[in-house]
C-alpha cells in the first residue's frame, strides 16, 4: 500500500460512507410513474401534426447532384488543360529554344558543323 492510501485509510477508515436509503429501489418505479404526465387512453384521439421537412432536407438531393456535376466539370477542365494541343506558334517557339540548346550543347562538346554533317552522313 502506498503512503497516500495508508494516510487515507488511517484518516477515514474502511467504512463506505455512500449508502442508499432503505427501500429506495423498491419504491423507485412508483415514484417515477407518479411524476409522468397523464396520457390519452385512446391512441387514435391523439392529434399528430406531420412535420414539414426543412429547406435543407428538401434541397439535399439537388445539392448532392450539383457537387457531383462540379467534380466532373472540374476534372474535365483539369484533364483538358494538361493535354493541351500545340499550336504552330508554339512549335516555332519550341524550335528556337531547342536550337539554342543544341548550339550550347555543341559548344560544350566542342563539335563544329563539319563534325555534325559527317556524323549525319555516316548514318545514311
Amino acid at each position: 500500500m502506498s503512503n497516500e492510501e495508508a494516510y487515507i485509510s488511517n484518516r477515514f477508515g474502511k467504512k463506505n460512507h455512500f449508502t442508499v436509503p432503505e427501500g429506495y429501489f423498491e419504491q423507485l418505479t412508483e415514484r417515477v410513474m407518479s411524476r409522468l404526465p397523464e396520457t390519452p387512453a385512446d391512441a387514435n384521439t391523439a392529434t399528430v401534426t406531420p412535420l414539414r421537412p426543412t429547406l435543407m432536407r428538401r434541397l439535399r438531393p439537388w445539392l448532392a447532384a450539383a457537387c457531383v456535376a462540379a467534380v466532373i466539370a472540374g476534372t474535365t477542365v483539369y484533364i483538358n488543360r494538361s493535354i493541351s494541343t500545340t499550336h504552330p506558334q508554339d512549335e516555332l517557339a519550341d524550335a528556337n529554344v531547342s536550337d539554342t540548346y543544341i548550339d550550347d550543347a555543341a559548344d560544350y562538346v566542342m563539335v563544329d558543323n563539319q563534325d555534325i554533317y559527317a556524323y549525319l552522313l555516316a548514318d545514311m
